[in-house]
């Protein structure tokens, strides 16, 4: 199978199992078997065992010894609003020891992704993580980049991490924009500001997610 096809239906494979997950149709502790899954889904077993790993690395789900895949409890909307506090506080933090460390080259390979960004690449959530994981790797604080991806993970769940809303990838370019430029000119307060502004910009998505889906009561 063509690697790009693959990696679509495992995409819509991730969708829709955790969509089904939030909405409650799949349960907390609900067992998610691949035959059923396939008969379900209509999607072969390869790119639903791709879903499922990624779901295991979101947190929505759990790969437990002789039992398989099982739904896990998802955060609730005020973990996610706490996530998102740590994430300002720990990636403002690695940006400003990044502005001091960060070389010529790694500046270039900013800007050449800012400039994909700009054009509203389709890749657009990819060269967006990657723009953050350039900055933050400049720090020379590996530990605390682990615990930000790890925070990230744990929430990019509820975006819809491939279909945004233009006016959303039209603002965050703009905010990349702003990032860079703080950088550039090593301000300090102003890449703390401009940063802290981008996460919180994702949290609005995230909540935005969160109103379209019907969820039980946590």
């Amino acid at each position: 199978m063509d690697n790009n096809v693959s990696s679509m239906k495992s995409l819509v494979a991730y969708e829709k199992i955790r969509d089904m997950i939030l909405t409650g149709v799949k349960l907390p502790g609900t067992r998610l078997v691949l035959s059923d899954l396939e008969t379900e889904l209509g999607i072969g077993r390869g790119p639903i065992r791709e879903a499922l790993m990624r779901l295991d690395r979101s947190g929505l789900v759990k790969n437990i010894p002789y039992k398989g895949a099982v739904v896990a409890s998802p955060p609730s909307r005020k973990e996610i609003a706490i996530i998102f506090d740590m994430r300002v506080d720990l990636e403002s933090q690695l940006a400003v020891e990044a502005m001091h460390n960060i070389s010529p080259e790694k500046i270039a390979e900013l800007e050449e992704l800012h400039s994909r960004m700009a054009s509203v690449d389709a890749d657009f959530y990819t060269l967006d993580r990657q723009f953050h994981k350039t900055i933050y790797e400049a720090s020379n604080l590996p530990h605390l980049c682990s615990i930000v991806y790890k925070l990230i993970e744990s929430v990019e769940t509820f975006l819809n991490l491939y279909r945004q809303e233009i006016t959303d990838c039209h603002k965050f370019s703009f905010e990349h924009g702003q990032i860079l430029a703080a950088i550039k000119a090593k301000d300090e307060e102003q890449v703390r500001s401009v940063l802290q502004s981008n996460i919180r910009s994702g949290l609005e998505v995230v909540e935005r997610s969160f109103s379209r889906l019907i969820r039980k009561p946590v």
